[in-house]
């Protein structure tokens, strides 16, 4: 009788705290944007690491994680259920989730093994450094998933300046130590309250000392004029035989209406291989040539071994080049497990093969485009190798499968942190939505709306040089965040040691003691 209070506590504690932490924390990326909200889950989330070892610890930050992802990223399962049911898209959102919720688990292991340290190393230090591992951990295992990073809750933050010098995730460990700041300053010693003080005092300082986009990168002596055509053919019927005629129809009469240098096409606008159209391919070059257009069109493109295809972008008109796109959706294009699985799971439109590493790039009117497809700008890395030859971003995206969800906002909200990483503006064409000319520092210039057939048009300058998360990369985040990581381990085995030969002479008067 006496343990049920207890038991209750720790459900509690263990359960159903760090679970209502991991939604809350949700609620700072896009569409709701209250990154207030993702900070206090943070400080709520350390307060309860502090306390305990390792293996509670890690305990609390799997809960933690999986309600933070499973509420971040449940349209998962709105894309694998598209072309299965219910029980294997829920299993795959399971497995996924669970996967995804070790991370915060292993911050949460660090978190205890760690927790005799001080509390300002601890919390400033020890903390950050294992959740910045974790995070650059996560979107490299596996080939990696790094949606939901910390950082992309910065984009209309104060923080956001720091992107072009330290990248998402640095700007995630900067979350981390803002966190334990304020956690410091509530619950610390009167030394760690102090230093919370001052650094505070000394934030606005900090952020007003940050250079803007512009100090990194300058525009070329030229300008292009761009549009973004959103044809707005939901995917449900994409792929059938019928559509395809009013598909090539009306982005063949978009484009043609279209007076701009750059004409951008979502992903797999033509949902079909380029030996089926060549004859409409021709006319359009045609057109595009004579009218001094580029149009980047997203179609298949044959697998250059003989087998399955490419999701490609081909540029047509006074434009060079193709790019095959190397990284395929987990869960949508790809799928975990036997061949026959993938191909029932993903769906007419999965069954595709991965683009060759290293490709050259599409050129246009003088300039060397980035060229992205869909998933693949969520990793910054992928982006950076792009630059700095690339003057221009671009990224074709068909985020129609997950019409209606929070996936769409979150895409663009990610495609705008890529934008303002490298000081590049970015073109990003969307089949349903959500399409969007971005500038060089992140800012949306143009949006389309969703579910709509849309045509934007803007003026966009390209942009030459490097910022130093272009330059360097995560390479400095990796060393030190491991380096912090290591140093607070051995520190606190070093603590743990001395504090055991404090306690063996002690042990031995008492047995001595004892046995007189």
């Amino acid at each position: 009788m006496k343990q049920q209070p207890t038991l209750g506590l720790h459900c509690v504690v263990d359960l159903l705290i760090p679970a209502a932490l991991g939604g809350l924390a949700t609620l700072g990326f896009a569409p709701w944007n209250l990154y207030p909200v993702t900070l206090v889950a943070l400080v709520g989330l350390i307060a309860l690491w502090r306390p305990v070892g390792p293996g509670r610890a890690a305990w609390r930050g799997f809960v933690f994680g999986a309600a933070h992802f499973g509420t971040g990223i449940y349209w998962v399962y709105v894309a694998v259920h598209g072309h299965t049911g219910a029980a294997l898209a829920g299993l795959s959102v399971a497995c996924l989730v669970a996967y995804l919720a070790c991370f915060p688990a292993l911050v949460g292991a660090v978190a205890g093994a760690t927790h005799r340290l001080a509390p300002t190393l601890w919390a400033l230090a020890a903390v950050p450094g294992a959740w910045c591992f974790a995070e650059l951990l996560r979107g490299w295992l596996f080939s990696g998933f790094p949606w939901l990073s910390l950082g992309y809750i910065t984009i209309a933050a104060p923080l956001n300046g720091l992107a072009p010098m330290v990248g998402v995730h640095g700007l995630s460990a900067a979350l981390m130590i803002a966190a334990g700041v304020l956690w410091l300053l509530y619950t610390g010693t009167l030394f760690a309250r102090l230093v919370a003080l001052v650094l505070i005092a000394i934030l606005p300082l900090v952020v007003w000392s940050v250079p803007s986009p512009a100090h990194w990168t300058r525009p070329l002596h030229k300008t292009l004029r761009v549009a973004v055509i959103q044809g707005n053919i939901a995917r449900a019927g994409q792929w059938r035989a019928v559509t395809l005629g009013p598909a090539l129809r009306r982005y063949r009469a978009m484009t043609r209406r279209t007076n701009a240098d750059l004409v951008v096409w979502p992903e797999v606008a033509i949902p079909a291989s380029a030996a089926q159209i060549d004859g409409y391919l021709s006319q359009l070059n045609a057109g595009a040539t004579k009218r001094g257009q580029t149009v980047l069109a997203g179609l298949f493109w044959p697998a250059d071994h003989g087998r399955g295809r490419y999701n490609s972008v081909l540029a047509l008109g006074v434009g060079q080049g193709r790019y095959d796109k190397r990284r395929r959706v987990p869960f949508a294009e790809t799928m975990p497990g036997p061949s026959w699985l993938a191909r029932w799971a993903t769906g007419p439109g999965g069954r595709t093969v991965a683009g060759a590493p290293d490709q050259p790039p599409i050129r246009a009117h003088g300039i060397t485009l980035g060229v992205s497809i869909s998933f693949e700008d969520v990793f910054g890395r992928d982006i950076r190798r792009e630059l700095p030859g690339a003057g221009l971003l671009v990224n074709a995206t068909n985020d129609s499968r997950f019409a209606g969800t929070t996936a769409l906002v979150q895409h663009l909200e990610i495609a705008r942190m890529r934008a303002l990483e490298t000081g590049r503006p970015l073109v990003r064409a969307a089949n349903t939505g959500i399409s969007a000319i971005i500038g060089f520092d992140g800012r949306v210039l143009h949006a389309a709306p969703v579910d709509q057939g849309a045509r934007l048009i803007g003026e966009l300058a390209p942009r030459t040089g490097a910022t130093p998360y272009v330059v360097h990369g995560n390479r400095p985040l990796w060393w030190a965040s491991a380096g912090v990581v290591l140093l607070a381990l051995l520190a606190s085995a070093g603590l743990r040691w001395q504090a055991s030969r404090r306690r063996r002479p002690a042990e031995r008067r008492r047995a001595l003691r004892e046995r007189v």
